[in-house]
């Protein structure tokens, strides 16, 4: 066989997290969020911006949401379906926000852009 198509093969069959799915899930969050949490930033947020590892310095545009002091990421979300401490998400991916919405304005923001960001 092929190198290259083994070397494909070998990567499709691992069980790794697609890049670019952050921005969806949290619209997915947003959506499942409770009426307590729908208008209030103190108790639920989407929160756009840029993310650092500070292992690899790999730094990208990134979605994810707070929930007081837990955050929900969607690299992690298989992992840590409850949320990650807020201080340990954001002491190793070293998070600069941009915009923080709350799940009523994420949810308008996609209905008006006709996509699930990031928005400008």
């Amino acid at each position: 066989m092929n190198p290259l198509r083994e070397y494909i093969r070998e990567l499709l069959s691992e069980e790794t997290i697609a890049f670019g799915r952050c921005y969806p899930h949290v619209v997915k969050l947003a959506q499942q969020s409770t009426d307590d949490e729908f208008t209030d930033l103190s108790k639920f947020k989407v929160v756009h911006g840029r993310v650092t590892d500070k292992f690899s310095g790999e730094s990208v545009l990134h979605a994810w949401v707070e929930k007081g002091d837990l955050v929900f990421d969607w690299q992690s979300h298989a992992t840590k379906p409850d949320g990650i401490s807020r201080d340990v998400y954001y002491d190793t991916f070293r998070p600069e926000p941009h915009n923080e919405y709350t799940a009523e304005e994420t949810i308008v923001n996609c209905i008006k852009a006709r996509h699930k960001g990031p928005w400008t």
